[in-house]
């Protein structure tokens, strides 16, 4: 999924560098503005920005029962009951100051869902230039937290902005 973003990067010339979360120290994430991509259940970096933020999000994670909760809301992937596939899934974006630099210079993007869905359904938000735009006008490049519904149609999926919520910078 993070191949998908990089001739987005090329183009409006970002520079990145993709990095293993098993191998990425605090001092390291530091400098930079992070693209953190998977949840914490299943990437390191994401379960540590997660715990330094977690009193600044209105959003809860629950990883036993694979939720969401945000403004007292759940959302909870649906299920074909005959096959147990995904048919809706959520996922949730993230714009904040990088939990890992202590100077307030850089910011983190966190993209996750409740399944792999609704993952890239959520980095869809940051590639898909409606989508972008929709997010753009509702947040005005303020710290966000936003959540996507996803509809899955085989390996097919739709991505729509369910909400989105501004939270203080500290």
């Amino acid at each position: 999924m993070l191949l998908e973003f990089t001739p987005t990067f090329d183009k409006i010339g970002i520079e990145y560098r993709i990095t293993d979360s098993l191998d990425a120290a605090d001092s390291e994430l530091s400098a930079e503005n992070l693209l953190i991509l998977g949840g914490p259940a299943v990437n390191d970096v994401s379960r540590r920005a997660f715990d330094a933020l977690q009193d600044r999000l209105p959003v809860s994670i629950n990883l036993d029962d694979v939720a969401i909760t945000i403004a007292n809301r759940r959302y909870a992937p649906e299920y074909d009951a005959d096959v147990q596939k995904v048919v809706k899934d959520y996922g949730l974006v993230v714009r904040c100051q990088n939990p890992f630099d202590p100077s307030g210079r850089t910011a983190a993007f966190l993209v996750m869902g409740c399944h792999g869905f609704g993952t890239a359904g959520s980095a869809r938000l940051l590639r898909d230039p409606g989508l972008a735009r929709q997010l753009a006008a509702e947040v005005d490049q303020r710290d966000f937290v936003a959540i996507a519904e996803i509809r899955v149609h085989g390996q097919e999926y739709g991505t729509r902005i369910v909400e989105s919520f501004l939270f203080p910078r500290c």
